[in-house]
């Protein structure tokens, strides 16, 4: 009887492990709609930073398909906010870029290319990627020409619908 007992144990300990095993695997890459989605949160959550700050602003939201970078076949999404700082001298894009790209690292993503990469006094740019999301930003602060701030989010290249 002790037997008994003990094989139906081992085998639920059996079906547990291999129930954890299977749901602990890599998890599944996101779609285009996931990381549209992530993409359009995490560039609000930037412009809620700072848009009270800017002046002709202009902004996309990710509401159509690109094929710029893709391979034929596929297609990607774009975030995009260009603006003006009302007082450049006073507000610093530069230092502007380094408060957005610690907002990033606070959501997930983790810094690529910095300004030091660069060696420009007059220009700031970060590049920072979400690998879970599959997302890139590129955050860009200029003192003397305009626009002062260009933010660029991009999803990864998915294969087009249709």
């Amino acid at each position: 009887m002790r037997l008994g007992a003990f094989s139906r144990a081992v085998a639920a300990a059996l079906v547990c492990f291999a129930v954890l095993t299977g749901c602990s695997g890599d998890p599944e890459p996101p779609t285009l709609d996931d990381s549209t989605r992530q993409l359009v949160a995490d560039g609000d959550a930037l412009m809620s930073l700072i848009e009270s700050d800017l002046t002709g602003m202009t902004k996309e939201r990710a509401d159509q398909d690109r094929t710029t970078s893709c391979s034929s076949g596929q297609s990607q999404r774009y975030f995009v906010a260009k603006g003006n700082f009302t007082d450049p001298s006073r507000q610093d894009p530069l230092s502007r870029i380094g408060l957005l790209k610690g907002k990033l690292e606070t959501l997930g993503y983790r810094e690529v290319v910095d300004e030091l990469d660069l060696w420009e006094n007059e220009l700031g740019v970060t590049v920072v990627v979400n690998d879970k999301a599959k997302l890139t930003f590129v955050l860009l602060g200029r003192l003397s020409e305009t626009p002062n701030l260009v933010i660029v989010g991009k999803t990864e290249c998915y294969p087009r619908n249709g």
